[in-house]
């Protein structure tokens, strides 16, 4: 186990704040801790690469990257992790990044008010579609910006598989596992925005049946949820079935039969 103040694998859960000892700022003082502690603690989870390279300062949707696969990572802080949405930059932008397949991977780092850190979730890459981002009604025409159109990511849609735990409730977890649960979906990287959407979305779908093992019939019946996200297809059903076949080809499915099918753990 971890405790707080102590190491263990290498991960110190307590930030130095002396790192912003000249800012004044509070938004500044927070920027500088968290990135320093992500810098000296973080590690690719895609690869065995056991540092980032930090990004330089400006750097739009990407505070860190791995030199040797190059995967993307943009970190957020908070006192308190929010629950159902996080709100992000420009919703055109973040669009254009996950159509593109250059969205980052969120570092969404939780800490306590004496900077200690107590949780650290990996929002992953392939789980930024389209369908989990909300677009926000534009700026008033009063406003500095008038018309810009901002965004959130709506963390309710992405099934816990997308979420990868690397601390959880003040311990450190497995390098090893960690790794394990995030390259698991690194196939998805290979498709287009839209095969990801259909795949994760199918993914929430059976995740929210609630039971392990499931029929055919039981992903049918939420065929109004697909149609929601996907309202020019005409062919749901079938699309259904071919997502299933994905999710078995990714070991996240077992097929039993007979229209039976089982989730691994």
């Amino acid at each position: 186990m971890r405790l707080c103040g102590r190491r263990c694998r290498k991960m110190d859960l307590i930030c130095d704040q002396m790192v912003a000892a000249i800012y004044k700022s509070p938004l500044q003082r927070a920027r500088v801790i968290s990135e320093h502690w992500f810098h000296e603690n973080s590690y690719c989870l895609a690869c065995d690469a056991d540092r980032l390279l930090r990004s330089a300062a400006n750097t739009s949707a990407m505070d860190f990257s791995c030199v040797a696969c190059g995967e993307r990572y943009e970190l957020k802080t908070f006192t308190r992790r929010p629950g159902k949405s996080l709100v992000d930059g420009a919703y055109a932008s973040l669009i254009s990044r996950i159509q593109s397949g250059t969205a980052p991977t969120l570092c969404l780092l939780e800490r306590d008010k004496s900077w200690c850190i107590q949780s650290l979730t990996a929002i992953h890459s392939s789980f930024l579609t389209p369908w989990v981002i909300e677009r926000r009604a534009p700026l008033r025409a009063q406003a500095r910006r008038a018309g810009w159109i901002g965004c959130k990511i709506r963390l309710d849609l992405i099934p816990p598989d997308g979420e990868i735990a690397v601390v959880s409730n003040g311990v450190v977890l497995a390098k090893s596992k960690v790794r394990q649960s995030f390259r698991r979906f690194l196939p998805l990287a290979e498709m287009t925005a839209s095969q990801r959407g259909w795949t994760t979305l199918t993914l929430a779908i059976v995740r929210s049946l609630g039971h392990a093992r499931f029929l055919l019939p039981d992903v049918y019946a939420r065929q109004k949820d697909f149609e929601l996200a996907y309202p020019s297809n005409r062919n749901v059903r079938a699309k259904i079935r071919q997502q299933l076949q994905v999710l078995r080809d990714l070991g996240v499915l077992s097929f039993l039969g007979g229209g039976v099918y089982e989730l691994r753990s």
